[in-house]
């Protein structure tokens, strides 16, 4: 029964997900694709951002995939295990590092890397690996997707809304609050939960509510968006609040957007439980991609 349960969530109309839930057993051996590793480099606003591009097996062209980082100083090797996963099932994944971080040029943005200036440049740098991509014959142009992960979520909507031949967008954990919202959250929680006390969820929404939204907010390019999106997200995420973020979720696919969701009991923000990464968590965005995005995911 290989992705059976997931398939039918995603084929049908619901947009949240329970994942306790959801069980896939899959006792069939998987077609292993080696991937061809290859370093590239392209330019973005006048500066060198250096990557590796990961390609499945075989002539192509390939779909693809552009990794958005989160806002640590990331290396390329972040995206490691995304790119050994996708390219096996047959997509091409480029990671790179982030720029001012490792071998790229620039200069990495610290203290003000949530201000609306600084996510449009890195949006930029997510922009110009999109255009490298759509440059080479063993890529097909037309389908090009994104996926990232934290502060991405704020990241990628801002290049999906500015390019129409971005097919799809993946993010984990990612915010659909301001970045305000999320500061706020992260001080009420201690951003591990070790601030939070006695506060309950229902009293940080509300101190959340009464805060408001300010800084840069991602949801007038949310709603740009006219392209397939989805969201994994931890129900005990302590940096990002997760009933504010579902509530512009379900508003925005209430509007007609094909975005979809799911949560994960217990998951943090690096959805994880007990240290070990939540199951199904290739499942679900492998069957995102076969049943919403089409896209043939090699098994």
């Amino acid at each position: 029964m290989k992705l059976m349960i997931i398939k039918i969530l995603l084929g049908g109309c619901f947009s949240l997900f329970l994942a306790s839930t959801i069980r896939v057993w899959n006792t069939e051996p998987s077609t292993y694709l080696p991937a061809r590793i290859e370093d590239v480099s392209f330019t973005s606003e006048g500066i060198e951002i250096a990557g590796t591009l990961w390609l499945p097996e075989g002539a192509g062209p390939f779909p693809a995939i552009v990794m958005g980082h989160g806002s640590g100083k990331s290396t390329r090797s972040s995206g490691r295990s995304a790119a050994e996963h996708f390219s096996d099932k047959g997509i091409a994944f480029l990671t790179y590092d982030k720029r001012g971080v490792g071998e790229s040029e620039g200069a990495y943005v610290g203290r003000q890397n949530g201000s609306e200036k600084n996510l449009k440049l890195l949006a930029s740098d997510v922009t110009a690996g999109v255009s490298y991509l759509k440059s080479r014959n063993d890529i097909v142009p037309d389908k090009i997707g994104l996926w990232g992960v934290s502060q991405a979520g704020w990241i990628l909507p801002i290049t999906a809304s500015h390019d129409d031949e971005i097919i799809f967008t993946i993010l984990l954990s990612g915010p659909t609050v301001t970045v305000g919202e999320e500061n706020y959250y992260s001080d009420l929680t201690g951003d591990d939960g070790s601030q939070r006390g006695t506060l309950t969820s229902e009293e940080i929404s509300a101190l959340l509510a009464k805060k408001g939204p300010y800084g840069f907010d991602p949801l007038p390019y949310l709603e740009k968006m006219d392209i397939p999106g989805l969201w994994l997200l931890g129900a005990d995420d302590m940096s990002i609040p997760i009933p504010e973020t579902v509530a512009h979720l379900n508003r925005l696919i209430s509007e007609g957007h094909d975005f979809k969701y799911l949560i994960f009991f217990q998951a943090n923000h690096g959805l994880r439980v007990g240290g070990k990464i939540v199951e199904d968590y290739w499942h679900v965005q492998d069957a995102f991609l076969e049943d919403v995005v089409k896209i043939k995911i090699y098994k």
